[in-house]
């Protein structure tokens, strides 16, 4: 008996530290790209949009784990790239963290649905959902209202590019033998 509880116990001790290590990776890949993008110039016609590949980490802890995961690199990817660009606490700060948990809820409620959608799916409504919470977010901040006149060409051009982190992250997951 003895030894049979001793194996259950490194069992889950190994389940944990898998878990708690693929997540640590991918926050550290989040926090990479999102600091690399944050240091890169705007879209031309569009420059306060991103690309979102940040984000990739996120659909793949939420494809690989589940939610608890893909919170743990979300959020944990917005405070310590505010940290690291000297925005936490800031304005940009609440406007990203904003997008970021309107973003995961959109992605995990369409996770859960089954095989109605895929990564793809989810990506593309997320980067749809935050980018309707960062307007939101601003237009609180800001006191107006005005702002919100950005937000359907906005969440147009957050579908094409929220597939496309989606395709990517689709593919990665693809080729990843974890947890």
């Amino acid at each position: 008996m003895g030894s049979t509880l001793a194996s259950a116990r490194r069992g889950v001790s190994v389940g944990m530290s898998r878990e708690l290590t693929v997540t640590a990776g991918l926050l550290a890949v989040a926090c990479v790209l999102g600091l690399l993008e944050a240091a890169l110039p705007g879209i031309p016609f569009a420059p306060w949009l991103r690309l979102g590949f940040a984000n990739i980490a996120v659909v793949v802890a939420l494809a690989v784990s589940g939610g608890r995961m893909a919170l743990a690199v979300s959020l944990g990817r917005v405070v310590i790239v505010g940290v690291a660009a000297g925005t936490l606490g800031s304005p940009v700060f609440v406007i990203g963290g904003a997008g970021a948990l309107a973003s995961l809820a959109v992605m995990w409620a369409l996770s859960r649905v089954g095989d109605a959608f895929s990564p793809v799916g989810w990506s593309a409504a997320g980067a749809a959902a935050h980018m309707l919470a960062q307007f939101l977010a601003a237009s609180a901040v800001l006191g107006s209202w005005g702002i919100l006149t950005l937000a359907p060409v906005s969440m147009l051009l957050a579908l094409p590019l929220g597939a496309l982190t989606g395709a990517l992250a689709r593919t990665i997951v693809s080729r990843l033998r974890i947890c």
